[in-house]
């Protein structure tokens, strides 16, 4: 699983062309809300998108430049539904968890199930090998953050993505998330 997703994230992320981009989303979630299959969004945010947000009134900037709520919801791929789930499902079986049961449900103090804090170690394993192989610096001339995230922010996420991204490159992004 981790060699192909890390291939899609790549290939992807070579066909954008957007001038702008100063992040890249790792969007987690369940698909059918089922804890037993996770999946991740690859997408990515603009200063165009941070500055149109900003117009609505709704949000402050850290908010429109990290919350994805306000971000272009664009979606290069998902990665655990359609053609990919079965590719989910045996790294799922392979790590000792039952896709097709409800085992394995421990959940952190976030709430978060075991299989779904797997699935972001291997993400976080992820980026750390897209950044050591300086993939955004050859594409943007400079390296981007590559966020993992769902829909709520707390401070693991603020740590996952320091652990995938390094202190300086999501620092302002951590601490956003931190004041939650």
């Amino acid at each position: 699983m981790k060699k192909l997703l890390k291939q899609m994230i790549i290939d992807s992320i070579n066909t954008w062309t957007a001038d702008d981009i100063y992040a890249v989303s790792l969007f987690v979630y369940d698909d059918e809300d089922d804890p037993m299959k996770p999946t991740v969004t690859l997408g990515y945010n603009t200063e165009s998108q941070v500055s149109e947000a900003l117009k609505t009134g709704f949000t402050d900037e850290e908010e429109a430049r990290w919350n994805y709520a306000f971000w272009l919801q664009n979606s290069s791929f998902v990665f655990g539904t359609d053609d990919t789930a079965d590719t989910v499902k045996s790294w799922a079986v392979s790590n000792g968890f039952d896709p097709d049961g409800d085992g394995n449900m421990n959940e952190d103090e976030y709430g978060v199930p075991e299989i779904t804090r797997a699935f972001v170690n291997e993400l976080v394993g992820i980026v750390r090998e897209i950044h050591e192989e300086r993939v955004l610096t050859i594409k943007f001339g400079k390296e981007l953050p590559i966020l993992i995230h769902e829909l709520e922010y707390y401070d693991e996420i603020a740590e996952q993505n320091i652990r995938a991204n390094g202190e300086e490159l999501v620092s302002e992004f951590a601490e956003w998330c931190r004041c939650f």
